[in-house]
């Protein structure tokens, strides 16, 4: 009996054996024997001679047209791409508008902290003219839209706070009919009860940048001068905000940027049991070391206590424990089940295009105008490389440039069709930024850690779904 080449990835997982094959999508479990015969002949890349002894297995897992040949005559290109100008003509949703490139902290681990190559704090301002001109060119772009987001950025947008006004204003008089909110990501220590009342009134939805107790908090997110701590201000301003509108509660979240150098049991028990916050949804994100100028250091009891509570996660979202570990790693869960227990399961006949995962839908998912006007994809890129800038309010969208980013997986086209991690990937294009160009070999050098951390996802999506968890589901109500 033979079979042609398949195209899967092998999984070992404590003493079982697994197969993803990736035409398919489909995971399943093997036996022992076919494992280590499919890897010591997963170089072979003609037909394969399968031993008698495996024949009834193979046959049973070719009922399910796993095995079936590998078709590369697709093109990479994005999903949506073809359809690009009519997306961003008529259907944009969604603007994040950085008001300043100031800020009255000087978080340690800031992007524009001078850690990081190119990108610094300056006293650059969004002018209401810019302003208006961006909101102008939203109205424009989204006539098929019913729901539109405006988002305000830093910098300390607060800092901003008349300007951030007359945009809500001028966005309220603009959008007239269509369902309108606002976002704003602030470190806190400017709200004021006129700004909280604001906040209300105006239907935001607001991200608070705070890493925990004083000991964290103070180590890393210090004020302008260096030296004094942010946590007495954040931690007064945010129970009075909340004291005040206790119903608005759900309408703030917290954003910790997760130090390894830190105690994170320390973090956790803050936002799981403090009187003020433990309500209150938080997210945790680990330190960006995309353009760090020297490796971060580690500490291996902060990754020893990590996992700990995020197991506590894994058991809670099986029915096993009735309290989540932490809220600042249900978000994984949440990817899990988004990026492999959604995934869309069987082969797909005569595809024409396909694109492997990791860029977002420019205008739809993000959209950044910075304070001199120019368009982004997002606010994480780093906008002193010119490859990143994808139009102005005054010439608007560069659709090229925005092709080039959206599907940057032509820039690794051979790789990319024959990477069994093609539906998993999550590496968008800021992975290849070198400069003021898209370099293929750094796109390339981020594939090893793609790939692991791939596997580490269907590894974990299998124990969850063997034990019957619901995933993300109700996680943030523990």
């Amino acid at each position: 009996m033979k079979v042609e080449a398949p195209f899967i990835h092998l999984i070992k997982l404590h003493t079982k054996y697994y197969l993803y094959d990736v035409n398919s999508k489909m995971i399943v479990n093997i036996s022992n024997d076919l494992f280590d015969f499919f890897k010591s002949n997963e170089n072979i890349k003609a037909e394969i001679e399968i031993p008698h002894k495996l024949e009834d297995e193979v046959r049973r897992l070719l009922k399910y047209d796993l095995f079936s040949k590998t078709d590369t005559g697709y093109e990479i290109e994005y999903p949506q791409g073809t359809n690009l100008e009519e997306i961003l003509n008529n259907c944009m949703r969604i603007m994040t508008l950085q008001v300043t490139q100031n800020c009255n902290l000087r978080c340690k681990y800031c992007v524009y902290s001078g850690s990081y190559s190119n990108r610094v704090h300056s006293n650059k301002r969004m002018s209401f003219e810019t302003a208006k001109s961006a909101i102008d060119f939203l109205y424009a772009h989204s006539s098929m839209t019913t729901s539109i987001g405006i988002g305000f950025y830093g910098g300390e947008p607060l800092l901003e706070f008349d300007l951030l006004k007359k945009c809500v204003e001028y966005a309220k008089m603009k959008f007239i009919g269509k369902d309108l909110s606002f976002t704003l990501t602030t470190n806190a220590t400017l709200l004021t009860e006129e700004i909280m009342k604001f906040f209300v009134k105006n239907n935001f939805f607001v991200t608070i940048s705070f890493d925990g107790p004083q000991v964290i908090q103070d180590k890393n997110r210090v004020m302008a001068d260096g030296k004094s701590g942010s946590f007495e201000t954040v931690m007064k301003n945010v129970e009075m905000f909340l004291n005040k509108y206790p119903d608005f509660s759900w309408h703030v979240s917290f954003n910790a940027v997760l130090d390894p150098t830190n105690d994170f049991s320390c973090s956790n028990d803050f936002f799981m049991n403090f009187e003020t916050v433990k309500s209150i949804t938080a997210n945790g994100v680990l330190v960006s070391t995309d353009g760090l100028k020297k490796e971060l250091e580690k500490d291996e009891t902060f990754s020893i206590a990590y996992e700990y509570e995020m197991f506590k996660n894994f058991l809670c979202s099986c029915g096993k424990l009735d309290k989540i570990g932490s809220k600042l790693s249900v978000a994984y869960i949440e990817q899990l089940e988004k990026l492999v227990a959604k995934r869309e399961v069987g082969i797909e006949k005569n595809k024409k295009f396909a694109h492997p995962g990791g860029p977002c839908l420019i205008g739809v998912h993000k959209f950044f105008v910075n304070a001199d006007g120019n368009f982004y994809p997002c606010e994480r890129v780093d906008e002193s490389a010119n490859v990143t800038k994808i139009g102005n309010i005054k010439s608007g969208f560069d659709f090229d440039r925005i092709r080039e980013l959206l599907n940057i997986g032509k820039l690794t086209e051979n790789e990319c069709k024959n990477c069994w991690a093609f539906q998993f990937c999550i590496q968008c294009f800021r992975s290849a930024v070198d400069g003021d160009k898209l370099s293929k070999e750094k796109r390339l050098a981020k594939c090893k850690s793609s790939k692991m951390n791939a596997e580490e996802s269907i590894k974990d999506y299998i124990v969850l779904k063997e034990y019957h968890s619901k995933f993300g589901e109700g996680l943030r109500g523990n």
